[in-house]
């Protein structure tokens, strides 16, 4: 099973490596058509666009990380412990009518 978490989080940390480097380029690029737009609003306009994008792109790709992140640890490092399930009949309310 370690071997499968370490596997999927290798390959998570990988393919955010990768969305990172491309949003970072695309920001670039975005950053770019806008400081060379020379006063044009179409040619800033599309600088913008490219930014935002690129932004939006890099912060989903974070949450979507994290999402991951936090569904492998509660799968492999449950906080309830299946052992600990207390029983029904001797729970509050059976101690409360006794």
């Amino acid at each position: 099973m370690e071997d499968l978490v370490q596997t999927i989080s290798n390959i998570v940390g990988i393919l955010l490596g990768l969305v990172g480097a491309v949003g970072v380029g695309f920001f670039i690029y975005g950053a770019y058509l806008y400081l060379t737009a020379s006063g044009a609003p179409h040619q800033m306009e599309r600088g913008k666009s490219a930014m935002m994008t690129a932004l939006a792109g890099i912060v989903l790709a974070m949450v979507a990380f994290g999402i991951v992140e936090l569904v492998m640890g509660a799968v492999v490092d449950p906080v309830v412990d299946i052992d600990d399930i207390p029983d029904p009949t001797t729970s509050l309310i059976g101690t409360l009518r006794g």
